[in-house]
């Protein structure tokens, strides 16, 4: 009889069987397949095993934690870190080698995906509720799928192992070849249209519906689609999608983002009248928005570290202020009457004195609620940035917040770049203790279906279908509605709606954008100087990247699988340059 080996369930108690004579007794680390051929609950805790090491957050990795998972927004050029020894910093200037890719940017999932293949064998023969059976096997599949997509987005096709596998198989069976990327995607979808067919639409928050199995479906064939339009054709079909699937693919993102947003399951979270605390609370509150979130519990000892590293100096328990913005991504935040983001920064001459209410306060809230920024308040004082005073600050113009500057702000706040990320934090905890962060993350949420819809109708010629997904995604944020819409507006509005939710790197890489807009790329952050008598700013732009440039060159649109793995298993092909 096969054994499945015992897990540590995170949301459910662990699971012993014991038999009940001495001279029977069952193996205490192990569950008989019989035994969950039977039992609903036995399949759902295996898939509970299958969520814990799916690694929905990034770079949330098993013994890999903390500031790590810092490394897709850093290497997508939307900020950067304290100091250039923390591993999103050396991720972001690694060059890949025949011998791997940087390990935070590398995934290899077969061993949960073999899990995936075993729970759907099993429950191909269950005997209990077949209702039941269908929504469990729906799940797998969609763990499944999740997986495959995160290897096919680093590099290319990759084996479909659909079948467990036994370590006695013949050596022909388990050294599987890549499948076309296509073929991978196809299959990747494949599996989510069963997710679609047979999970329930709505579900426990951390656990996968058909909603959040549509929602991913418009991901998925929007990269599917970009890649066969944008990226040239390989000879052997493992780096490439044929150029003439791409509208297919295109209104399959576009139906599948239409479907979540029109079964109004998930409506867009608008709160009340505050339009930078609706979006900020979209990112802390549970709200119908999210449509799928890594969940997190301090009591079963699953945490996170975000507010402990984001939390600005003056309001930090630990590390802190560490995820600073450049200013060219400040430059793309517009002002709330629709003016570009970068109007101001001409004055950006450490010579020009100005009013940080008309430079910073009149910006699109989202950015106001994605960042902290110079006097803003928070928890009732102000965050301080500026790198030194003009005249006494003690005697001077007090903040925004009716409190007095201080002479100069905190260091960690004013030695970088000027600006920090906030979105995530619940204003809320205060001084929070170090790695106790309960906020969940989210995976999928009804504002990427917005932009996944606006640009795969754009690029169907249906401009009018793709005005209306982006002015609504606008008018939600409170900013002026876009008469006329460009490629160049669409990835505009998803920089600026998704920054910091691990989106950018991928968007760049899927529409072969990465060289242009990360290879040696000028990074400048600001610093500020406050003149105490009427509370005035002046800023300088200044080069900061530790000495260190963002490196992205063509073959790295698809990451190596490394002489290892190869070695592991000779019918893997390389990709192209390794």
């Amino acid at each position: 009889m096969k054994y499945l080996k015992k897990f540590l369930v995170l949301f459910l108690p662990m699971i012993v069987l014991i038999g009940c004579a001495d001279l029977d007794l069952q193996p205490t680390d192990m569950i008989s397949e019989e035994a969950v051929k039977k039992d609903p609950k036995l399949v759902e805790a295996f898939l509970t095993k299958i969520y814990a090491n799916a690694v929905f957050e990034p770079n949330e990795v098993g013994g890999i934690k903390h500031q790590d998972r810092l490394t897709d927004a850093v290497a997508g050029g939307e900020y950067t870190l304290m100091a250039p020894w923390q591993n999103g910093i050396k991720a972001s200037t690694f060059v890949p080698t025949a011998s791997g890719g940087h390990s935070m940017l590398t995934r290899w999932h077969y061993g949960n995906i073999r899990s995936c293949n075993e729970i759907i064998e099993i429950l191909n023969e269950a005997s209990f509720d077949a209702q039941t059976v269908k929504e469990q096997i729906a799940e797998a599949k969609f763990l499944r799928a999740w997986m495959y997509f995160d290897m096919a987005k680093r590099y290319g096709g990759v084996p479909l192992e659909l079948e467990p596998k036994q370590v006695d198989d013949p050596v022909e069976e388990l050294m599987i070849p890549r499948s076309t990327l296509k073929d991978t995607y196809d299959q990747i979808i494949s599996d989510l249209d069963a997710g679609i067919a047979d999970l329930p639409p709505s579900a426990l928050s951390g656990k996968a519906s058909s909603m959040a199995a549509r929602a991913l479906k418009s991901r998925v064939a929007l990269y599917a689609a970009r890649i066969a339009k944008y990226h040239p054709q390989s000879s052997n079909g493992l780096t490439s999608i044929p150029a003439g699937s791409a509208q297919a693919y295109y209104q399959m993102a576009h139906a599948t983002a239409s479907a979540v947003i029109d079964s109004g399951r998930h409506p867009l979270y608008k709160g009340g009248a505050n339009l930078v605390d609706n979006f900020s609370e979209l990112f802390y509150k549970d709200v119908a928005e999210h449509i799928f979130v890594e969940e997190y519990n301090l009591a079963l000892g699953k945490t996170h570290t975000w507010s402990g590293y984001a939390m600005p100096d003056g309001f930090k328990a630990g590390w802190g202020s560490n995820m600073h913005m450049y200013l060219a991504s400040d430059a793309r935040f517009e002002h709330v009457d629709g003016s570009p983001g970068n109007k101001h920064h001409s004055k950006f001459n450490n010579k020009t004195w100005f009013d940080i209410e008309e430079v910073i306060y009149t910006k699109d809230p989202r950015y106001l609620a994605t960042l902290f920024t110079p006097e803003e308040v928070f928890q009732g004082r102000e965050v301080w940035f500026h790198n030194t005073t003009v005249g006494n600050a003690a005697t001077g113009v007090k903040g925004r917040a009716g409190n007095v500057a201080p002479q100069r702000a905190p260091v960690r706040n004013r030695n970088r770049g000027g600006r920090l990320v906030q979105k995530r934090i619940d204003p809320a905890i205060e001084f929070p203790p170090f790695g106790t962060d309960e906020t969940p993350y989210i995976v999928l949420r009804t504002g990427e279906m917005y932009l996944n819809g606006a640009e795969a109708a754009f690029e169907l010629n249906l401009p009018n279908r793709a005005k209306e997904l982006i002015n609504t995604l606008r008018a939600r944020a409170g900013m002026p509605a876009k008469t006329t819409l460009t490629l160049d507006l669409i990835k505009n509005e998803r920089f600026v709606e998704l920054y910091a939710e691990n989106h950018r790197y991928w968007d760049l890489k899927t529409w072969k954008d990465a060289e242009k807009e990360l290879h040696f790329t000028l990074k400048q952050g600001s610093k500020w100087t406050r003149r105490a008598s009427d509370g005035m700013y002046k800023a300088s732009k200044w080069k900061w990247n530790f000495s260190q440039n963002t490196v992205f060159t063509e073959k790295m649109y698809w990451s190596p699988f490394g002489t290892g793995r190869i070695s592991q298993n000779p019918n893997l092909v390389e990709n192209p340059g390794y």
